[in-house]
């Protein structure tokens, strides 16, 4: 149930008569955390306004909604409230959603208008879906407000840029950080980790000479990063081992990291694919090579992408093929992973760390 434009001043008495008119209706109102949303009135505002949807499906929560329209030669406020509905069995369970559309001048009245809808004692995340080099009077007032700030890395025209910016704001505000594209390379994370669990097949690991990472690199109206989470994975493979960035060289659309590790050198590639009917952007396989010419390969099946298959072999033999399943995506996953998390990740932060100072990265610049 929505409304139509109201008056910010209306906005608590408007949700108290939505819900008046539910009474009976055996809807529980729930609210688990402040979520607080804000994106431009552009292609990915439906895309960011979907993901809202999907987080409260997990984690039914008061929504705030901004969306600046930066297009816009008036300055406007509108505010609309609704009550979006989430089924559980036999019982259904139900949030509040306050949209605010804003321009111009207006957006100075947005803090005041959402601090008395935020729900005290309940956590606060802000999920901040443009880049933070364009900070904001607004990005600074809901900076101050986050218990957890989330970006979206897509939304960056400067990787080296966002990591100094993200390092910033661990170090200086003292606020948890998160980055969605580092939440959506999660399951290949996790898949390298536990192939990798003893100690002798760490030790391999530890003697690669070659590593070639492929990602989809077709783009859409919604993603057009698609290196980034090969970028991710590559460098948090190369951090968490201690191996130390030589040269990076990219031409067409192939990038080539050259480390440094201890009795040799490590050569990782990133290659690129393209897949219309994938999401963009995603990893499709990891072969690694060591210098004992042992041999891993870890490949998505295009047919069923969550599935992964694993082959292991030497120079005396085979291993049988393994399959891996990774939990189906779905939009907004990659957020509700993040919420589910708590404070700020060290491997991310020393991630972010080998980024932020690299001029090689420049190749990063959308």
């Amino acid at each position: 149930m929505t409304t139509d434009i109201i008056s910010p001043a209306e906005i608590q008495s408007e949700l108290s008569r939505i819900w008046d008119s539910l009474e009976g209706a055996n809807k529980t109102r729930a609210s688990l955390f402040n979520l607080i949303f804000f994106t431009k009135k552009k292609a990915r505002a439906e895309y960011i306004r979907a993901i809202s949807q999907n987080v409260i499906e997990k984690f039914p929560s008061r929504v705030i909604f901004i969306t600046e329209d930066v297009e816009s030669k008036e300055d406007y406020l509108n505010t609309r409230v609704s009550v979006l509905s989430l089924q559980n069995g036999s019982s259904d369970i139900a949030c509040d959603f306050i949209q605010i559309d804003v321009a111009g001048k207006q957006e100075e009245r947005v803090p005041f208008v959402i601090l008395p809808h935020i729900l005290p004692d309940l956590p606060v995340y802000v999920i901040w879906a443009e880049d933070p080099a364009n900070q904001s009077p607004l990005f600074a007032q809901l900076q101050k407000l986050a218990t957890r700030l989330i970006f979206d890395s897509e939304s960056i025209t400067s990787l080296s840029q966002f990591a100094q910016n993200l390092i910033h704001f661990d170090t200086e505000m003292r606020v948890d950080i998160a980055d969605l594209n580092w939440a959506r390379m999660e399951s290949w994370r996790d898949l390298l980790a536990s192939t990798f669990y003893s100690a002798e097949r760490l030790a391999q690991l530890q003697k690669s000479t070659k590593i070639q990472i492929c990602y989809n690199a077709q783009e859409s109206a919604i993603y057009c990063h698609t290196q980034i989470q090969s970028i991710y994975l590559q460098g948090w493979l190369a951090t968490q081992l201690g191996w130390q960035l030589e040269k990076l060289h990219s031409e067409n659309g192939k990038v080539t990291f050259l480390y440094k590790r201890q009795g040799g050198t490590v050569e990782i590639t990133l290659l690129s694919e393209f897949h219309e009917t994938l999401k963009p952007g995603i990893i499709l396989s990891v072969d690694l090579e060591t210098e004992d010419q042992n041999h891993f390969s870890l490949g998505r099946q295009l047919e069923t992408p969550n599935h992964v298959c694993m082959r292991f072999s030497t120079l005396e033999k085979c291993d049988m093929p393994l399959k891996y399943i990774f939990a189906k995506d779905e939009s907004g996953q990659s957020l509700v992973k993040e919420i589910c998390h708590r404070g700020t990740s060290k491997h991310y932060l020393n991630l972010l760390e080998q980024i932020k100072d690299r001029k090689e990265f420049s190749f990063c610049e959308y």
